[in-house]
């Protein structure tokens, strides 16, 4: 599997996830060309856009179907607070929100959940929520 596969398959996952898809998120594979494009048109319309990536990966012994890796995978939600207050819809999910529907979404025996952290680009008036797991794969 490349990660690139594996960021797929969460986004795949979470994208078939129905309280997401009704509170109007929306998940990105970070290895896809227009991720961030997308991501943020997303953001713009006042929804939180969910981006999974693959930061770190180690090497976890031998085995001869391919490279074991241990591996830490992270789905930042992001929203921009103003845009969301303004649609004044209630249906809609804040990034934190999105986080721990992330976190009860895919915490279980292939994925552990790790830590959930927000951070704020004041700049950008962009919300950062990132949810961390691990998981081992086969590279």
């Amino acid at each position: 599997m490349k990660a690139s596969e594996l960021q797929q398959e969460v986004v795949d996952i979470l994208n078939g996830a129905d309280a997401l898809l009704q509170g109007g998120c929306r998940a990105f594979a970070e290895n896809a060309r227009t991720v961030y494009d997308e991501s943020q048109k997303h953001v713009s319309n006042g929804c939180a856009a969910l981006v999974v990536v693959t930061p770190e990966m180690n090497r976890n012994g031998d085995d001869a179907r391919g490279i074991p890796a241990d591996t830490e995978l992270q789905v930042q939600c992001s929203e921009r607070p103003a845009l969301l207050r303004a649609q004044g819809s209630e249906a809609r999910l804040t990034a934190l929100d999105a986080a721990d529907i992330v976190m009860r979404t895919l915490d279980g025996a292939r994925f552990c959940w790790v830590s959930t952290r927000q951070t704020i680009d004041r700049e950008r008036g962009i919300l950062t929520a990132t949810v961390t797991f691990n998981t081992s794969v086969i590279l």
